[in-house]
């Protein structure tokens, strides 16, 4: 039975019409979910959904009922719930305050909040989601993951929830972590509560969908039942072609670029060494907790180590803070853009620009017409979707966002680049845009440190891959050897 209906709905902005008569239904307890390339009109529809903003034109009815939604009450009133990828939680509350933030249970004498209901309830949600946190940590001591479980938790947990809508839900979860949120969605179905997933992460969307709507140019290119689709036949449909693979460049391993010894962090990285070549992708691998974000962070003094010796291009180095690894022309990129990458309030030219201007600062006169010539090329190259370089960073999606931050690094001419996650929350076609230009970038003398919560990503790129354990070295694998099942393996068997 069709629960929810959008009928015809289209959303201008000024210059861009983003979503043109998009028609879509949910069936009550199916799981439905959306895909397309960034840009494509996914999160405009669920933003519409949830009351985030408003339909140009169109119908939306509910039960067969036409209803309106000005607000993101209007929706939360009807029970839609809507998980962003960027997390909207309190990082400053308890994990147990953040899950029943609006509906806290109350003590009778002067409607105190009651602190003890509080946490036993929270604890009793988390037991039962096998979600292995305290209820009275907070939030801002947790990892990117955990953060994602109590929002999660705090969706599906709502008294009147009926639709839920999740946005890359499993961006930055473990293989064990995705199969725990497949359990509740699960136990959603049980219930018939209707969920919207939103994924570029394909392999998921055919395991998990009952049906999959494809959506490109901000149109509706069909809706495939359960049996009807697999990967390439929803990647043809996301293109309008299908996907060519490359091939990993072969490398001569001769010039050592940046060199570690040593390095370690108490209760994360354990006397960690490695050597990274002129023109070579190092894949960094481990499962959850293994140290390699710490460790990366480390090498670009962003965590610091009790000890390392660093060497650059064949000399003892220190790189005390990020100013040191900039200087040596050594970028990070992040894993979470919002938080740690990008400048909301301003432009895209000026979210492209600011370590271009670092490097220059101090002279005389900045010289602007180059900085915008650099901006424009990189606007370009990368295929970055937007009116100008003057358009402000918060109406790109988040794909376009993440090439903007990707560009800030190219600005500089790097010799060494650290990408932490590069692909999160972009789409496939994207990917392979950026995995081109990493390509690229090897294949001119670039030298590339990967970390990725996507091993399959790690694989695919890396011309050698050092795999951790629990802080400490558990492999090592060059070339032909570099596969998912040896990276897996190691990985799991190390683990146990």
């Amino acid at each position: 039975m069709t629960q929810l209906l959008m009928e015809k709905v289209s959303k201008q902005f000024p210059g861009t019409l983003a979503l043109d008569e998009i028609s879509f239904d949910l069936r009550g307890g199916e799981v439905h979910a959306i895909v397309g390339e960034n840009g494509a009109g996914k999160s405009t529809l669920m933003k519409i959904l949830s009351g985030a903003h408003s339909r140009t034109s169109g119908s939306i009815f509910i039960d067969g009922k036409e209803i309106e939604i000005t607000g993101v009450d209007d929706s939360q009133q009807l029970g839609i719930r809507m998980i962003y990828q960027e997390l909207s939680n309190l990082p400053k509350l308890t994990v147990a305050e953040n899950i029943f933030l609006g509906h806290l249970p109350r003590k009778k004498l002067f409607w105190l909040v009651d602190f003890r209901e509080l946490h036993r309830s929270a604890d009793a949600l988390l037991s039962n989601y096998k979600v292995g946190i305290r209820s009275r940590e907070k939030l801002s001591k947790l990892n990117v993951a955990e953060k994602q479980f109590v929002e999660i938790i705090k969706a599906v947990t709502a008294a009147n929830t009926r639709i839920v809508i999740m946005d890359e839900p499993t961006s930055s979860l473990s293989r064990t972590e995705i199969d725990r949120l497949f359990g509740i969605i699960a136990e959603l179905k049980k219930k018939g509560i209707a969920t919207i997933y939103i994924s570029h992460r394909l392999d998921e969307v055919v395991e998990i969908a009952d049906r999959v709507t494809v959506l490109r140019d901000g149109k509706n290119q069909g809706t495939l039942e359960r049996g009807e689709f697999d990967e390439n036949k929803i990647v043809t449909m996301m293109l309008g072609h299908s996907l060519e693979k490359g091939n990993k460049q072969t490398i001569q391993r001769k010039n050592i670029v940046f060199e570690v010894r040593g390095l370690r962090i108490p209760r994360k990285v354990q006397d960690f060494s490695m050597k990274i070549y002129r023109g070579e992708i190092l894949g960094i691998a481990g499962l959850m907790g293994s140290g390699k974000d710490e460790l990366v962070k480390s090498l670009f003094g962003l965590w610091p180590a009790t000890s390392k010796e660093l060497y650059y291009e064949g000399s003892p180095t220190i790189i005390r803070n990020p100013k040191d690894a900039l200087r040596k022309k050594i970028v990070y990129l992040p894993e979470e853009r919002k938080i740690a990458a990008l400048f909301l309030e301003l432009s895209v030219k000026f979210n492209i620009s600011p370590i271009y201007l670092f490097n220059v600062y101090g002279k005389f006169f900045l010289n602007r017409k180059v900085e915008d010539e650099i901006v424009d090329s990189l606007i370009s190259t990368l295929k970055i979707k937007a009116s100008s370089s003057h358009e402000q960073i918060f109406n790109l999606s988040g794909g376009n966002q993440q090439k903007v931050v990707f560009g800030r690094l190219l600005a500089v001419k790097p010799k060494l680049m650290i990408l932490n996650d590069p692909t999160r929350g972009i789409d496939v076609g994207s990917k392979e845009e950026i995995y081109q230009e990493i390509r690229d970038l090897a294949a001119q003398g670039t030298s590339i440190i990967l970390v990725s919560s996507e091993i399959e990503e790690v694989s695919y790129l890396s011309n050698r891959v050092i795999v951790l354990s629990r802080g400490a070295i558990a492999g090592e694998f060059s070339d032909s050897d570099v596969t998912l099942k040896n990276i897996l393996t190691c990985a799991v068997v190390a683990r146990s």
